[in-house]
């Protein structure tokens, strides 16, 4: 059995130049047996840095919270040290990002279609391990009609599935609980947050790639990108060579170069084949 813990993350202003409102969601996968010493490690963390055990490890922490307080180089060692953790405790993750600004579909279609892409991956990691599991999210903002329509969404995964993925490996319902209860959702919150602020082009995302990399997803080449990290449209491809040095991408039977082409030019639809999008 495994269980996977998801949220969502976004950033509405990213750094590299062609990229819009990005949203995204994430998850984070662990072995049974290891979800119980990732709760008691989480603690001796809480108590190292004396953090109080009603607050929460949060991306954004709130105003006024420890963490907020903490400061930068706290909050650094404590992002890093719970991936350390999570590498400790086997855990494997999946991020799926999308560009609003290049299919400009509402927020909430947007979200639905995402929570597909990731259900697909989540069936897909179970069937590789030969596993079953359940599915555990963050409770979703915006108030009670919100939250009904997402569990409504997510009801249609686990009954009907996708186009490219059956209703198989997952065996009950996607659930939703707090975040301030379930460490394994704080987890989820950093690696959503983190994977999407380094995409974005943030300092704060792209100082984590080592240790988010090990983390995520691979095919059977080895690689992250459209496997541990999914970005919609394809237009993005290209920014898997610049985030995780990926140099190609396989789409069925078939391998795309990614990256610098031989050529001064891009190629037409691929805005980040010869630069990063990174401000000089």
């Amino acid at each position: 059995m495994q269980l996977v813990f998801i949220d969502d993350s976004g950033q509405s202003d990213p750094r590299r130049e062609h990229l819009g409102e990005l949203v995204s969601v994430g998850a984070v996968i662990f072995p049974e047996h290891q979800v119980s010493e990732y709760t008691k490690e989480i603690d001796l963390l809480r108590a190292e840095i004396g953090m109080p055990d009603d607050q929460e490890f949060k991306w954004n922490s709130p105003r006024g919270s420890f963490l907020a307080k903490a400061g930068g180089p706290t909050v650094k060692e404590q992002r890093r040290k719970m991936l350390e953790i999570a590498a400790r405790c086997e855990v494997r993750t999946a991020v799926v990002i999308w560009d609003r600004s290049k299919v400009t579909w509402d927020k909430h279609e947007a979200a639905g279609e995402i929570l597909k892409y990731l259900y697909e991956r989540i069936e897909r990691h179970l069937r590789t391990y030969d596993e079953r599991g359940v599915v555990i999210a963050d409770v979703p903002g915006g108030g009670a009609a919100d939250h009904s329509k997402w569990l409504a969404q997510a009801l249609d995964l686990t009954t009907a599935g996708t186009r490219y993925a059956k209703p198989e490996r997952v065996i009950m319902p996607i659930v939703t609980a707090p975040s301030h209860h379930v460490p394994h959702l704080q987890l989820a919150d950093l690696v959503t947050a983190a994977t999407t602020a380094a995409f974005a082009g943030h300092t704060s995302g792209l100082e984590l790639m080592d240790m988010l990399k090990p983390l995520a997803r691979t095919n059977a080449y080895g690689d992250i990108g459209g496997t541990g990290v999914v970005l919609w449209p394809p237009d993005l491809n290209d920014l898997y060579f610049w985030v995780l040095g990926q140099k190609s991408w396989w789409k069925g039977s078939n391998e795309c170069r990614l990256g610098p082409s031989d050529g001064p030019f891009a190629q037409p639809g691929r805005p980040f084949q010869n630069s990063d999008g990174m401000p000089e």
